[in-house]
């Protein structure tokens, strides 16, 4: 019943700030997705615990998080038990920008369920992460001569992430070091990745510019005669 309520005034909400149709279906796909026909206010209820309790709690509910993300392959209890600790959940409808390679926010992003694309500015999709991957810098792009790959990170499902915010992360590296030796680790192999990536596409984006031109006889119109050379 409380579901039903929420969603009523949902609708009276969006019917009365004349929300266009698709921004209402987004939203109720939220709804749906994150409340699953069911209503309750999580922070009520981890409120009324005592701080043990919440961990149990908290353990428990990221037990599909712990084995999915390979991030934490390798690190002790207390590492995870410290990234756990901090992380917030936030879910994304397809079609959602999650985060652009230009933007500084510090933010890294695990992923516990659906498929996120890496799409170049041109909107070609050159890859896709999934469950257990995880997305964000922790290094600086120039330090690995990738400070002119340019992405974003679109949701093209439902996508269920959990997101650690820059101080949490800091924290997280100054107490146990070895959580921040492993982030780093596999985000180095990210950057190798993209870097390839990124040199194929170009060089294909390249290859279909030249003979796009040809097609329009623009390169042998505008070409230097040979004759200018002899």
């Amino acid at each position: 019943m409380k579901f039903e309520s929420l969603r009523i005034q949902a609708e009276s909400y969006m019917v009365h700030k004349s929300f266009p149709q698709q921004l209402k279906k987004r939203i109720f796909k939220y709804y749906d997705y994150k409340y699953n026909n069911k209503f309750f206010s999580e922070q009520e209820v981890l409120g009324t615990l005592s701080e043990h309790l919440k961990m149990e709690v908290l353990l428990y509910s990221c037990r599909n998080l712990i084995q999915r993300v390979h991030a934490f392959k390798g690190l002790t209890r207390s590492d995870v038990g410290c990234i756990l600790a901090q992380l917030k959940q936030e879910i994304f409808v397809p079609g959602d920008t999650i985060l652009n390679s230009t933007e500084d926010t510090g933010c890294i992003y695990f992923i516990l369920l659906g498929t996120c694309g890496i799409i170049t500015l041109r909107g070609k999709e050159v890859t896709h992460i999934e469950d257990g991957d995880f997305f964000g810098n922790i290094l600086e792009p120039k330090e690995f001569g990738a400070e002119n790959i340019l992405y974003s990170v679109l949701a093209l499902e439902m996508v269920e992430v959990y997101k650690l915010e820059p101080e949490d992360l800091n924290y997280c590296a100054r107490t146990h070091p070895r959580i921040k030796d492993k982030l780093e680790s596999i985000e180095k192999a990210k950057y190798r990745r993209y870097i390839n990536l990124f040199r194929a596409e170009d060089d294909e984006d390249t290859t279909g510019d030249i003979l796009r031109e040809l097609r329009k006889k623009k390169i042998l119109e505008q070409g230097l005669h040979r004759s200018l050379f002899e």
